[in-house]
């Protein structure tokens, strides 16, 4: 978008009188990947050379809540009911509990001193839970995953966990004991460090993303002489199930590990795997009734919004209609083509 077309976009929505289609350009445009950066810089400009003087100005955030709250004004104006009539789907079921449900179980009770906690979580009140292991590593669960951890690292010569899930690791240093995390097919070995881990049974890849210190994949269970994929800070590794191969990538660490404060990050994702992160987080089941979803690039940092402020989001943003039915397990949102 050029410059010129920016500023006009901007007078026309302080000034209101911007049209929907020019109110969806203006938000599209801020909510890109560098749009708070772009506006925040034309923004200075703008006020500074007194174009205008007789509107208050604004920083990026404020701008943003604006834009949104008119954008909510106008769908909630002009939702109206929709029927749903039966059609073949491409279903993607993201399964959670309604109770938080948290149990212990002794896996090996001819040992006591080799007890393993199962901590199991699936949360309705809360997206994150934030633990502490009693070797001092901190954990970030999200709702839905599990992990299974011995209660006393300190009866082992390795620190032994097992997550499924995704979760987010800060581990404690300890060069006596190297921490270990069985992933299924494959597994991770660290002293110290920090990264976030996605390993869902129902995904045919396993990702882990390196924030800091150093991480060793392997496939199968650890040994000694296991052949090693070393990745380093800023990195993705990526397990592809069918394949057996790691696949590794520079990314933006931000992206992966912002959930752990309440905030989702996607640039250009595919609106498939949108979907599925939010079917996570909102704990509700996605139903995918048109395939031409699945590749859409859809930029977004979510923070805060209930699901009713996703949907709006995504009507606006997407060529996609969107409907949310209660079931007896829950929701389910449903996205079509739109008509």
């Amino acid at each position: 978008m050029q410059t010129e077309t920016k500023i006009k976009l901007l007078e026309k929505f302080f000034s209101g009188s911007i049209s929907d289609p020019e109110l969806k350009s203006l938000f599209v445009w801020l909510n890109s990947e560098q749009g708070n950066q772009e506006y925040e810089e034309l923004a200075d400009a703008i006020w500074t050379s007194g174009q205008f003087d007789a509107i208050e100005k604004v920083d990026s955030a404020k701008l943003y809540s604006k834009i949104s709250a008119r954008l909510q004004e106008k769908q909630l104006s002009s939702r109206k009911p929709l029927m749903i009539s039966l059609r073949k789907a491409v279903a993607i079921f993201i399964l959670g509990l309604v109770l938080p449900l948290t149990y212990f179980t002794l896996l090996n009770p001819q040992d006591s001193n080799q007890q393993v906690v199962y901590l199991k979580e699936s949360l309705s009140n809360e997206k994150v839970r934030k633990m502490s292991l009693s070797d001092g590593t901190v954990v970030w669960l999200l709702s839905g995953s599990e992990i299974t951890y011995p209660s006393d690292f300190t009866k082992s010569k390795y620190r032994k966990v097992n997550v499924r899930g995704e979760a987010f690791f800060k581990v404690a240093k300890d060069s006596l004991r190297p921490f270990i995390l069985d992933l299924g097919e494959i597994g991770l070995k660290v002293v110290g460090t920090s990264f976030n881990v996605m390993n869902f049974e129902d995904e045919d890849h396993v990702s882990v993303v390196l924030k800091s210190g150093q991480v060793d994949l392997f496939k199968g269970d650890f040994r000694q002489n296991k052949q090693l994929v070393r990745i380093k800070p800023g990195e993705l590794a990526d397990y592809q199930k069918k394949e057996s191969q790691f696949h590794i990538q520079k990314v933006e660490v931000v992206k992966y590990i912002s959930w752990i404060d309440g905030t989702l990050v996607f640039r250009n994702d595919p609106l498939a795997e949108v979907l599925k992160k939010l079917g996570r987080w909102y704990n509700v089941e996605i139903e995918i009734n048109d395939p031409s979803v699945v590749d859409f690039p859809f930029t977004a940092t979510i923070k805060n919004e209930n699901l009713d402020q996703i949907i709006d989001l995504l009507e606006f943003s997407t060529p996609f209609k969107y409907s949310k039915l209660k079931t007896d397990d829950g929701t389910k949102l449903m996205i079509m083509k739109n008509s």
